[in-house]
């Protein structure tokens, strides 16, 4: 029967064709992307902790003046950056816009989905920085010989942007593109003034990196998907429309 299309032709509309998540090669992207993630991480951390990235980091290092030791102008941006890019001033700005979506919209969808990544995010950086012996670039006699790796900085700002940017692909689909773009620059720009002021290693932002885009995925795309789905609604102001 071909009703429900000759509807949508009398009326001028194209119909609806539903996304379908579970195709062959979809479902074996959601599996190998993550693995490819966790293995780079794995390997990543090993070298870290037997000193093998120092031919990766003194390079960077060495290239790169310091705060206080480059051109003022540069020095004053690279702060500003990582100032905005301060953990408890993403996930607090990430919790307070899914409370307020709730709030809204009564799904609370949202707000599962940004306490979990948050909560996640949290407990594999503290646990990283407290087991892993790695002093912070000119800063060990300060805090000592760990904290360092992973980038607190950088995992946090990949993590909350990218919560940010699922948000905004729910509300506006047509944006999707343009907000995880949003997302890589705006990571990418906080790692290289993190790296500018010798605040870290390049294979701590690197770690980071790899480790946000983990998190991310497993939440948003697979196994748990708390990013899929949901978005009528949440366009719809949370009002079920009735038929």
């Amino acid at each position: 029967m071909s009703t429900g299309t000759s509807a949508h032709r009398a009326s001028g509309e194209q119909p609806r064709v539903r996304a379908d998540h579970s195709s062959g090669p979809s479902r074996l992207a959601d599996v190998i992307v993550p693995a490819l993630l966790l293995v780079a991480l794995v390997l990543l951390t090993v070298a870290v902790v037997r000193g093998l990235t120092v031919r990766i980091d003194d390079p960077v290092y060495e290239a790169t003046p310091g705060g206080g030791n480059g051109p003022a102008v540069p020095d004053v941006l690279a702060l500003v950056v990582v100032d905005i890019g301060t953990p408890a001033v993403c996930v607090a700005v990430v919790l307070l816009l899914a409370v307020a979506l709730w709030v809204r919209t009564r799904r609370i969808g949202p707000l599962i989905m940004t306490a979990s990544a948050t909560a996640l995010l949290t407990l594999t950086v503290l646990l990283g920085k407290g087991l892993i012996p790695r002093p912070l670039p000119g800063f060990a006699e300060v805090v000592g010989d760990r904290g360092a790796y992973p980038s607190g900085h950088t995992a946090t700002v990949l993590v909350c942007a990218g919560l940010l940017a699922e948000l905004v692909s729910q509300a506006r689909p047509a944006l999707r593109r343009r907000a995880w773009l949003g997302v890589a620059a705006w990571t990418v720009l906080v790692a290289a003034g993190l790296l500018w002021l010798h605040f870290h290693w390049l294979s701590d932002v690197v770690g980071s990196m790899l480790l946000g885009s983990l998190i991310l995925w497993l939440l948003l795309r697979w196994p748990l998907r708390l990013g899929m789905g949901g978005g009528r609604r949440l366009r719809d102001g949370g009002r079920v429309r009735s038929r």
